[in-house]
């Protein structure tokens, strides 16, 4: 919680509470005040009333009159005043506001309730054996002290609520990041890795966000790694077993006619020999796999290669596909088989862009030393956006655009790695609504 927000609940609640006790006791001290007055100038009263009657008696013992019981009850009568004269236990005269049935010590004074009003008794013994109490009403001054007390408690319930609501407003703050910390870190448990806190509160919870968030990160970080790593491998198996299907296929063929010839044991020598080569081929061809890929320990040895050794067998690998190939020949300096699997894969992926019976063109230009190879289609073509992204190791594109463009980024960057270890780069041309042209140029020289 910031700093300030704990500095407001506490003087929240410090003023709340210093203002219900500041509140109550100015109130019973202010009552107190006033009742210490009223009750000065009812004894004072009471005093002036016991004298006033006293002097009446008095002056009727000199003048030689009759000082019985009904005279002073009448003298007492005269004056007009609540109150109630005994002599000795006799009631002589009566006219409290609230029953007293005996007479009060002399001196005292008791403050009686009844119902909703409340009365002040002052007891005082007055010469030949009376006895006079006198009642004040009270009632008024506790009204007026239960009024205040009432409005004083309101206002203090208003207060209360008002600290109340800026107390819930500041919590609701505290918590709500609290919430989302513990709402993102069930969703991220759930595997949602992408999912942050970014919280700016100001405060320590956002140091906590900051914390989780960077962990977050780690942890996001270290499954991407994880998923980049099956992906690679996964996408590395599909590719090389990719690259492997033609001479498998061969020796699958090779092995269907051998188990198919029953009698002729020269056509049996020759699918077994076909076997026996296709399988040497494949060994070879997956070790310069390897070592293209830096996998392995071996390393490339070029050599001279007839590229018109290379039509054949790459119409074979491609029998549904319609390739039209030079009818020269040129000896380039270069591996058999990996130029055979470049071919292969331009020739398959021009295919996937081109419509069903167009077909794939394969052009040869000599460039002096060197010999242009160039494999063109006549697909949709391919965005100059994507082009220098289509030779990634492992690009991915939709089905539909792979379909349509031709991309499969495997085979291409597998091209581009066979064209950088002939010495040369992978040239992409390609025109939207035309077609894409792969240039790559291979160097003369050798002796076959």
């Amino acid at each position: 919680m910031r700093y300030a927000q704990k500095l407001i609940c506490l003087l929240l609640l410090v003023l709340s509470a210093s203002f219900g006790v500041g509140g109550c006791y100015l109130l019973y001290s202010d009552f107190g005040v006033q009742l210490e007055r009223t009750g000065t100038a009812n004894a004072a009263a009471h005093a002036q009333t016991c004298t006033l009657l006293q002097t009446e008696i008095l002056d009727l013992q000199r003048r030689g009159d009759d000082t019985g019981d009904e005279t002073v009850a009448a003298l007492l009568e005269a004056q007009g005043t609540k109150a109630a004269l005994w002599r000795g236990g006799t009631l002589l005269y009566s006219a409290l506001a609230v029953p007293c049935d005996a007479p009060l010590e002399n001196g005292t004074m008791r403050t009686v309730r009844s119902g909703d009003g409340v009365t002040a008794l002052y007891g005082s013994d007055l010469q030949g054996d009376l006895h006079l109490v006198s009642s004040f009403d009270l009632t008024g001054l506790y009204r007026d002290r239960d009024a205040s007390l009432r409005r004083f408690l309101g206002l203090e319930v208003v207060v209360l609520a008002a600290g109340a609501a800026v107390m819930a407003l500041l919590a609701r703050q505290v918590t709500r990041p609290l919430r989302v910390l513990t709402s993102t870190s069930a969703e991220i448990a759930g595997g949602d890795y992408a999912r942050r806190t970014a919280l700016h509160t100001g405060d320590e919870i956002e140091q906590v966000s900051r914390s989780f968030d960077k962990m977050a990160d780690a942890v996001q970080e270290k499954i991407a790694d994880l998923e980049a790593d099956v992906q690679k491998r996964e996408d590395f198996m599909g590719a090389f077993t990719h690259e492997l299907k033609t001479p498998m296929t061969s020796i699958i063929g090779y092995a269907d006619v051998l188990r198919n010839l029953q009698t002729d044991p020269e056509e049996q020598r020759e699918a077994a020999a076909a076997i026996y080569h296709e399988g040497r081929r494949l060994e070879s061809l997956s070790q310069k796999l390897l070592a293209l890929l830096a996998l392995g320990g071996e390393t490339l040895e070029l050599t001279a290669v007839d590229l018109a050794s290379l039509w054949q067998p790459l119409r074979a690998a491609c029998p549904s596909v319609t390739v039209q190939t030079p009818a020269g020949h040129w000896v380039v300096r270069g591996d058999a088989d990996l130029l055979l699997d470049l071919l292969c894969n331009l020739v398959q992926n021009s295919a996937k862009a081109s419509a069903p019976g167009t077909p794939v063109e394969v052009h040869c230009r000599d460039d002096g030393p060197a010999v242009t190879l160039a494999v063109e289609d006549h697909g949709c073509g391919i965005p100059q956006s994507e082009i220098d992204r289509v030779t990634e190791p492992f690009y991915m594109v939709d089905k539909s655009r792979a379909r349509k463009q031709g991309g499969s980024g495997l085979g291409l960057a597998l091209c581009k790695r066979i064209a950088a270890a002939h010495g040369s780069d992978l040239v992409i041309e390609s025109t939207p609504g035309r077609g894409t042209t792969v240039r790559v140029t291979l160097q003369k020289g050798g002796t076959l």
